[in-house]
């Protein structure tokens, strides 16, 4: 496996006794960049197989054991109660170990059902034990239909970082939470573990039928614990992970409102990015290294050259080529390699133009620079070009990024950043402005 996919969060996905919606949460997890591992839960329960050796542990959606004792109820008992090594080791005991850990745990439909039968949901007490149910719909049917879904504000859970509302469907016959007490209900509220609520047209919580398809207390759709690393929801965002997976989607595509990616991907992609560290340039345009030909200087190979200017005998920019340290470039060269053979769009059109000297002087792509990779570099003129897409606009990332350019401003560069959609569609003015920085007035 590749340096870039190990790095990757790897996320276990448990299957067996009647859960079906694996393959779609594996689904989702690839696309969202993560690692996702199916895994039959006796591999789990007879110790072939560690949770401990992932970063999410997941929960998918099914009928697990035919629901024949109430959903969830049956495998929830079977993970308490069940024991996995000695000295009365369970699988709840390692679940417990997991979240410690710093680790997250979601299920989905069937697997939120489990969570909260198995007291790992809300989890007020802290004690694993039961504190809510989930238990058939007020309307007395099965129910399998789309709705939307508000965030509530006071969320802490990763999963639903920067998300106000969002549509995906629920197919279920037991998803209305029953919370037994006022007093119980009171701290759920206050600590806004009630993080998703059924919602109207206007994304307001709603408790009208069907747009609260089961009639949950509180409009529950999903809940978190208190530390926000236990996630559970009736609906499935797995079963929207592309646009034309909505059943309006003949409609959107008209009216131009169709989208790639359907709604339900966010919640994956949040977490993998949650998890997923700072790749040491976050620019989406990719990684890269120097040309080899800029690996050897004077006849000397590269590590030497390394010695040589750290002894103050490379003296010049056109002689220091390589501007990353040894170290941090052994821990770069597998970003920038396999993001040169992977361009984005945007990239490679900006390369075509500049490559070659085309706007007389000499700019290099994917280039080590300290602890990072620039996108394009003039190092003769210290002038680093960066290319930005979507990601970009996100606080965090755009926080990252201002620290980035501090830093590199520091060793000397500039920056100047433009959006891949400039790129595409407005090529000539980037090369223009480009032009306008390089050799500046001394």
């Amino acid at each position: 496996m590749a340096e870039h996919e190990q790095a990757a969060p790897k996320a276990l996905i448990l299957t067996g006794f009647g859960i079906n919606c694996e393959e779609e949460m594996a689904a989702a997890y690839r696309l969202a960049g993560g690692v996702p591992t199916i895994v039959h839960l006796n591999e789990v329960l007879h110790g072939r197989v560690s949770i401990h050796d992932f970063d999410i542990l997941n929960f998918p959606g099914g009928f697990s054991f035919g629901d024949d004792l109430g959903s969830g109820v049956v495998l929830a008992n079977k993970l308490r109660y069940r024991q996995t090594g000695p000295e009365g080791r369970t699988l709840l005991s390692d679940i417990r170990e997991f979240v410690a850990a710093g680790k997250f745990v979601l299920g989905i439909c069937n697997g939120f059902q489990v969570l909260v039968k198995l007291g790992l949901l809300p989890n007020l007490g802290g004690n694993f034990e039961p504190e809510v149910t989930l238990t058939h719909n007020a309307s007395g049917r099965y129910e399998d239909r789309w709705v939307r879904l508000a965030v509530n504000p006071l969320a802490k859970t990763p999963f639903l970082k920067g998300l106000t509302s969002f549509e995906v469907p629920v197919r279920h016959g037991e998803g209305r939470l029953v919370v037994p007490d006022a007093a119980t209900r009171e701290r759920i509220v206050a600590q806004g573990l009630n993080c998703l609520t059924y919602a109207g047209h206007d994304d307001l919580e709603t408790g009208t039928y069907p747009l609260n398809p089961n009639g949950a207390d509180l409009n529950c759709a999903g809940l978190c614990d208190p530390t926000g690393h236990i996630f559970g929801l009736m609906p499935h965002p797995e079963a929207y992970l592309a646009g034309c997976n909505h059943p309006d989607w003949g409609v959107r595509k008209r009216r131009g409102e169709l989208t790639d990616e359907g709604e339900g991907l966010a919640i994956f992609r949040n977490i993998v990015r949650h998890l997923q560290p700072h790749p040491p340039a976050p620019s989406p345009a990719g990684e890269g290294e120097p040309d080899d030909s800029f690996l050897v200087e004077e006849g000397r190979p590269h590590y030497e050259r390394r010695a040589r200017r750290e002894e103050g005998l490379v003296t010049s920019i056109a002689d220091d080529v390589f501007t990353a340290d040894g170290s941090k470039w052994d821990a770069l060269k597998q970003y920038s390699r396999q993001m040169r053979k992977e361009p984005t769009p945007a990239d490679n059109e900006l390369w075509q133009a500049v490559r070659g000297q085309k706007l007389g002087v000499a700019i290099r792509r994917q280039h080590a620079i300290g602890g990072y990779i620039a996108d394009f570099v003039s190092l003769a003129d210290k002038l680093i070009i960066e290319l930005d897409g979507g990601i970009h606009q996100d606080p965090e990332q755009a926080d990252y990024d201002q620290g980035r350019t501090q830093a590199l401003a520091e060793l000397g560069y500039r920056v100047i950043r433009f959006s891949n959609e400039q790129v595409v569609n407005s090529l000539p003015a980037v090369l223009q402005e480009i032009s306008a920085n390089l050799h500046p007035t001394k």
